[in-house]
């Protein structure tokens, strides 16, 4: 005879605690922010470089067409850097080149983000595959594994994944004064999807900066 097994609450409460684990780290956030309070202009209207250094080029401009779309909603032209001929390789630029550049293609001010993997690692467990041993009648296919009965035993049969977090770090520098006006701190949870991860950065960095007054 078969006797259902009550979800008590030692069986229940780590449930729950991992559900809010697992909710908590799939966040974009900032996590630190700054603006001058001396400046009070807007970039709407204007134009601004855009210069993202990423671990390679292909994500670099995934990252500045990333920011071109989002800044051009709030009526912003922003210039992709890896467009402008002789720019530095991979956006590794200095800011006095960056200066320069912004200058020359008439922008008014030049955003530039850092992409930074997280120290913090997923490990997703590969697919498994279990199976019984013991009395009883009856069996089947639960949950990747067969079952018998008896003792369950089970085994991985694919190869596990690891995936990051993705953090930005993003200043915003007045082209007209040389100096630092908006600086901010980003992060994402861990992902397989690259692109959704600089495009959740980007979008958040972006709402800040709306939110600081400077675009609208």
């Amino acid at each position: 005879m078969k006797h259902l097994r009550k979800n008590t609450p030692s069986r229940v409460l780590p449930l729950l605690v991992l559900a809010a684990v697992i909710a908590g780290c799939a966040t974009t956030e900032m996590t630190a922010q700054w603006k001058d309070p001396a400046f009070s202009g807007a970039l709407t209207g204007n134009r601004v470089l855009v210069v993202c250094q990423a671990r390679d080029d292909t994500l670099r401009r995934v990252c500045e067409d990333q920011w071109a779309t989002r800044l051009a909603a709030h009526g912003v032209t922003g210039i992709s850097s890896y467009s402008l001929p002789g720019f530095p390789p991979g956006g590794a630029a200095n800011p006095e080149e960056m200066a320069m550049a912004g200058r020359e293609t008439g922008a008014t001010a030049v955003a530039s983000t850092q992409l930074m993997l997280s120290d913090f690692a997923v490990v997703n467990p590969g697919p498994q595959v279990g199976f019984g041993l013991g009395g009883g009648s009856g069996g089947g296919y639960r949950g990747g594994g067969f079952s018998v009965g008896g003792i369950g035993l089970s085994f991985p049969v694919g190869g596990a994944t690891t995936t990051r977090s993705l953090g930005s770090g993003t200043s915003l520098v007045d082209l007209a004064s040389g100096a630092v006006i908006w600086s901010g701190s980003a992060t994402t949870s861990a992902s397989g999807d690259v692109t959704s991860q600089v495009g959740a950065l980007t979008q958040v960095t972006i709402d800040a900066l709306h939110k600081a007054g400077l675009i609208r």
